[in-house]
């Protein structure tokens, strides 16, 4: 099965100094019967991926010939802009085109997070087919994704992003919303901090139950790193999901503290080691469920012989 996209103007342009696709391109899925698994991810500054890092003369994510096969559609946001309805500061022109770095707010710059190293390892892994969609703002505490708060619109920006996306696939598409990509906390305010691990528990509930084929939609929770009492007790919160939640997945990130380059931005090396190992969690959590699927499956083969 293929799709035809165009790629936005900037995608090949110095701005983001990615792979350069030509204007039209290709992707062809191996089997038009086998969903696409859709990846979502969307967080704050972290998730966005700054670029400021002083001490790096390269700010890009480099060239990989993979970039260029792996699908990808991002809406992203910028604070004080916090009403849905209000412009973007970069989007993907509602078209889902090649991997690459997106347009920062200002001229020249650009942003991107764990959806370089997170997808090149996917397809590197030869992983089905499946595509990234990027839904990050700059900063906000976890007030913004939850639904019916004062202020939402980082839920609501999230939904409509998605929807957009897979309004973007072709009509005859097969897909599931397989997890989502979860990096936010290191603004949460005393009152989010306390209730960050119930109100991240109510975000995934609200997204399986808005979106659709995502009832099994696992969460992928990237650490925070940044220190700080709230920080502290975000993280708290984060990691015990698991315990209690089967669809949760936590990746500690706190040994790369040390690359925070401003005390709370990771720098270059570490945007991409956490895409690395958010992926790697990803594809062991599978490697383990497809095991236990085939035990399942011998067991009732040699029970029926």
């Amino acid at each position: 099965m293929k799709y035809r996209q165009t790629a936005d103007a900037a995608a090949g342009s110095a701005e983001t100094a990615c792979a350069k696709p030509s204007t039209q391109c290709e992707i062809q899925f191996p089997d038009a019967n086998q969903p696409i698994s859709v990846f979502v991810l969307t967080g704050q500054s972290n998730s966005l991926g700054t670029t400021e890092d002083p001490q790096e003369s390269d700010i890009t994510p480099g060239i990989d010939p993979l970039d260029a096969k792996i699908p990808f559609f991002w809406s992203n946001r910028f604070s004080p802009t916090t009403d849905a309805n209000d412009p973007v500061v970069s989007d993907s022109g509602g078209k889902i085109v090649p991997l690459c770095a997106q347009r920062g707010r200002k001229a020249n710059t650009i942003l991107w997070g764990p959806e370089i190293a997170f997808g090149r390892m996917m397809a590197a892994a030869g992983a089905a087919p499946f595509l990234i969609v990027k839904a990050s703002r700059n900063g906000g505490g976890n007030s913004f994704w939850l639904k019916g708060a004062t202020d939402d619109h980082m839920y609501r920006h999230t939904v409509s992003t998605v929807l957009e996306a897979l309004g973007a696939l072709p009509a005859a598409a097969k897909f599931n919303i397989t997890a989502l990509l979860y990096v936010q906390g290191e603004s949460d305010k005393e009152g989010e901090a306390v209730e960050a691990g119930e109100r991240l528990r109510r975000l995934a509930e609200n997204l399986r139950k808005e979106l659709p084929y995502a009832t099994n939609m696992m969460m992928l929770v990237g650490g925070i790193a940044a220190p700080g009492a709230c920080r502290d007790i975000v993280r708290a919160r984060q990691a015990a999901l698991p315990a209690t939640d089967s669809s949760f997945l936590y990746i500690d990130t706190m040994d790369l503290q040390p690359r925070l380059y401003d005390n709370l931005h990771f720098n270059k090396s570490a945007k991409f080691e956490i895409g690395r190992r958010m992926c790697a969690t990803w594809l062991m959590r599978n490697l383990k469920d497809n095991s236990e699927k085939n035990k399942s499956r011998n067991v009732k083969q040699e029970e029926q012989s």
